[in-house]
């Protein structure tokens, strides 16, 4: 795709709640989108639902893009030569092109109380009819208006709806059009004087210069609306593109009850936002090759429109995993560390050593999937408080109590006689004794592990004695002999 003007995009999220990975994604595209076109990306927030609207939900959505690396050139954080950027601070704005489309007869007040409007829907669908707006209030005369607004009757503006077909081509499903005859005249402005959303986007859409609109495909509806406010105003509309859905394996419509859907649950959930931002972006849109690990500058190099998917995405838990691994074992060891740490402090453990926990986050580099795993899998090395019972060593018919205790007391023998408490010698000193014992040295090592860790799957064993040190694995192998004996 080529574009003659400077493109101008924008997402424009209600604060209604944390950041929906649509949200992600949708903001996401547009970022590409502009970036591939040296263009400019704006955020807007559209707050015009003045009841679910909060400053928390405003900063939650912006936190959730920033953690994902979603950069945008103008906004209500940032300004620029458009500002505000809130919807609910550009009031003065729609009222100007409110009292333009009055005075030209392109939209009316309509004092139809609710119950009036619900009894014509009934009526219109018990006939058979569009549940439309009659038109009841679209000719009144001046005297009568003065008597219903000295009345004190509440009034919203309805916008008269172009009696023809609007057509549009979309920039992912080609040619949509409805005959508008069909939709009714509709409300523009409520009854407290707040704008609609179709009405307010039209406005700022205009005013903003945007170029090309990337939405979810459920405002696909809406556009017709608003290509009749642009028409009744006499603008250019920009050109839109609705996006897929995003499905859940079984087909239905990602949501709460299936799942995480919230930028700041991957965040808890211990993804790494480089592997959630490479999943988004495959998910509605294929690069037309095989490769998969895309950063942030190879996905602008390579996004385009023209590969943005028609079919709906299936949200694979499954495969953000894999993503998550394979993002995890590309960074370094001590950046590792860093990501981990917080993951330790929540779980209670100590991790100031930064040494310490480099060296310890370096033995399961190649196990860890997602930062959550970290302290299940390394806190044995950050606690002395291990739980360490009888019942821990209860596994193979083969090797009975009195055969483990017998083993642990003749480890616990040979490793006091290492003197330089390292991986080689470790090592060499099992070794010898699971052979002098007639043991497999599988065997022996997994009494060894569960001495030390309470557990049966760990860390590499003798990375993790030297780390616990030669006092500590002691005492601990002390532990389960006690244990074992009472």
């Amino acid at each position: 795709m080529t574009t003659t003007d400077t493109v101008r995009v924008r997402i424009a999220p209600s604060p209604t709640g944390n950041c929906h990975v649509g949200t992600a994604r949708t903001a996401l595209y547009n970022m590409l989108f502009a970036r591939k076109y040296g263009g400019k990306f704006v955020l807007r927030i559209d707050d015009t639902d003045l009841q679910r609207s909060t400053k928390e939900s405003e900063e939650g959505v912006l936190e959730g893009l920033r953690w994902l690396g979603i950069k945008w050139d103008e906004g209500p954080d940032v300004g620029g030569p458009y500002a505000p950027y809130r919807q609910m601070e550009r009031h003065h704005t729609y009222r100007e092109v409110v009292s333009q489309l009055l005075a030209s007869g392109q939209a009316y007040y309509c004092y139809c109380t609710p119950e009036e409007l619900d009894a014509e829907r009934k009526a219109a669908m018990e006939e058979g009819r569009p549940p439309r707006y009659s038109g009841k209030c679209a000719h009144l005369t001046a005297e009568q208006r003065a008597e219903l607004d000295a009345a004190g009757a509440k009034r919203v503006v309805r916008l008269r709806a172009p009696q023809e077909t609007l057509t549009f081509v979309d920039l992912l499903r080609g040619e949509q059009h409805k005959d508008m005859a069909e939709r009714g005249d509709f409300v523009i402005v409520k009854s407290d004087g707040s704008p609609v959303y179709n009405f307010a986007t039209v406005v700022d859409e205009h005013l903003m210069e945007i170029t090309h609109v990337f939405r979810a495909v459920e405002h696909l509806t809406n556009t017709f609306d608003q290509l009749s406010v642009y028409k009744a105003m006499g603008w250019k509309p920009p050109q839109f593109g609705h996006l897929t859905l995003m499905l859940n394996p079984d087909r239905t419509k990602i949501s709460k009850r299936a799942g995480a859907v919230y930028i700041g649950e991957f965040r808890e959930m211990g993804y790494l936002p480089e592997a959630l931002i490479n999943f988004l972006a495959l998910l509605g849109w294929n690069p037309g090759t095989d490769q998969e690990i895309f950063d942030m500058d190879g996905l602008v190099q390579a996004f385009s429109v023209e590969t943005l998917s028609k079919s709906d995405a299936i949200f694979d838990i499954k495969k953000l995993d894999w993503f998550n691994g394979v993002y995890i074992r590309s960074l370094s060891v001590p950046e590792l560390a860093l990501r981990v740490k917080p993951f330790m402090e929540r779980a209670g453990f100590d991790v100031s050593d930064e040494a310490r926990l480099e060296a310890a986050v370096a033995l399961v580099t190649d196990r860890l999937n997602k930062l959550t795993e970290a302290p299940d899998m390394l806190g044995f090395l950050f606690t002395k408080d291990v739980a360490i019972s009888a019942e821990s060593f209860a596994g193979k018919a083969k090797i009975g109590p009195e055969q483990i205790l017998d083993a642990l007391k003749q480890a616990d023998g040979v490793l006091r006689q290492v003197d330089t408490w390292e991986h080689g010698p470790i090592e060499a000193s099992l070794r010898a004794l699971a052979e002098a014992m007639g043991w497999k040295i599988g065997d022996l090592l997994m009494q060894v592990r569960i001495a030390i860790t309470g557990r049966r799957v760990t860390p590499p064993l003798f990375e993790s004695l030297v780390l616990l040190g030669k006092d500590e694995s002691l005492r601990r192998i002390g532990l389960a002999i006690a244990a074992l004996e009472h």
